[in-house]
């Protein structure tokens, strides 16, 4: 959705800055830049708000209560973190794993390689891959609410070096599916973080009134040269 908000908020920039130094303050060709820049950021937040609310739900589930007593969920947890491995030996460090605090916490170290492309001239373009690291911090609670039943709030915060944002993901999805294979289907205790626009906040609105206002002078300045 990200990519999506840049490819809008270029097309609006380049669409409005032309069409305002051509037709609104010619002669001068560079009025439209800044109104142009205001629209672009106009159009793709909606794009980056849904994504950054997509992305605090994807690394902060819902926490889901199972069916099954608290320290037998606890250890089955513990039993996942400790089994699973990545890239031929990489595996999570448990720093915190107490069944009377019912909290978890574990970080898990890698690295994986990153392709980019760099170069000082057309002719010199080409392709580098680098070794990146990696830390994907998680945090696990568990709520006991009787009746042979447990709720677990699952937390990551992924770091990464470079460029691939997104290189943790696939790991917290497997956990996740790991966790529902061994533990058996869960049902969702909470509401997730609602990606439904929401007002626009009192930045973007500034921004907007500054753009109508640099455009109004561009305007007069242009009709009283």
């Amino acid at each position: 959705m990200g990519a999506v908000g840049i490819g809008l908020g270029i097309f609006v920039f380049l669409l409005v800055s032309a069409f305002t130094s051509e037709y609104i303050t010619k002669p001068d060709n560079t009025a439209g830049c800044l109104p142009g820049l205001i629209a672009a950021i106009w159009v793709a937040w909606p794009c980056f708000h849904h994504a950054g609310v997509s992305r605090y739900n994807f690394l902060h589930p819902v926490p889901r209560e199972f069916k099954m007593p608290i320290k037998q969920a606890f250890a089955k947890i513990r039993d996942i973190i400790s089994d699973v491995s990545y890239n031929f030996g990489d595996k999570w460090s448990v720093s915190t794993a107490d069944v009377n605090k019912r909290y978890i916490k574990a970080s898990l170290r890698f690295s994986d390689e990153e392709t980019h492309i760099e170069g000082t001239s057309l002719q010199n373009i080409h392709t580098r891959t680098e070794r990146k690291q990696r830390l994907l911090e998680m945090e696990v609670q568990f709520k006991d609410n009787g009746n042979d039943t447990t709720t677990i709030q699952f937390d990551f915060q992924p770091r990464v070096e470079g460029a691939q944002f997104y290189a943790c993901d696939h790991i917290i999805s497997g956990l996740m599916n790991r966790v529902e294979t061994a533990l058996g289907p869960g049902a969702d205790r909470g509401q997730a973080a609602d990606t439904k626009l929401s007002a626009p906040p009192w930045w973007l609105i500034g921004l907007g009134a500054l753009g109508v206002l640099n455009l109004g002078s561009s305007i007069m300045t242009a009709v009283f040269k």
